[in-house]
């Protein structure tokens, strides 16, 4: 009985222990990621809300490429890091009450050159729009076969010009 009382507690907790392990190991190669991408230069902005369109987990190239360190676009809650030639969008969610670190995704306009760190995602900004009060950037993701689009929500005017001028000038 005291036998099968931990090999079922044991059981039962493999799922907490592997996701505790997971996340954790996603936030710190997150946070490296963060490190490599940040310069004297940029600008750290917190706890933005931002949301995709046109974003379809069927619209994967190859459907079975199950990266779990790869972003794939399910999250509300972000920080940005901008840059003078990028955006870096660094995604966040909940887990046990704690806000965890999702892998960034890097908004730039020239792709080819473009250095890369860490196996990061890398997207090629297509256009930028300013809708009232969002800021909608429009991107090509090399996984995805479609276009997506990045809405940052409720944005303020002075962060929304500074995305739009340094975005632009990148090229």
């Amino acid at each position: 009985m005291v036998i099968q009382i931990i090999l079922a507690i044991l059981v039962l907790s493999f799922p907490i222990i592997f996701y505790r392990i997971y996340f954790s190991s996603l936030e710190n190669r997150a946070k490296q990621m963060i490190k490599s991408y940040t310069t004297d230069s940029s600008e750290f902005h917190a706890d933005i809300k931002v949301w995709f369109k046109n974003f379809d987990i069927l619209k994967k190239k190859n459907k079975f490429d199950l990266n779990l360190y790869q972003t794939n676009y399910s999250f509300n809650d972000c920080d940005l890091i901008l840059d003078s030639d990028y955006l870096v969008v660094i995604g966040k969610t909940k887990v046990f009450g704690k806000s965890r670190y999702l892998t960034p995704t890097v908004f730039t306009l020239k792709t080819k050159g473009f250095k890369q760190f860490h196996d990061s995602r890398i997207a090629q900004c297509e256009s930028i729009r300013d809708n009232g009060a969002d800021l909608e950037l429009d991107f090509i993701d090399s996984a995805y076969s479609n276009l997506i689009t990045l809405v940052i929500k409720r944005i303020d005017s002075d962060l929304k010009d500074k995305i739009k001028n340094g975005l632009q000038h990148a090229v």
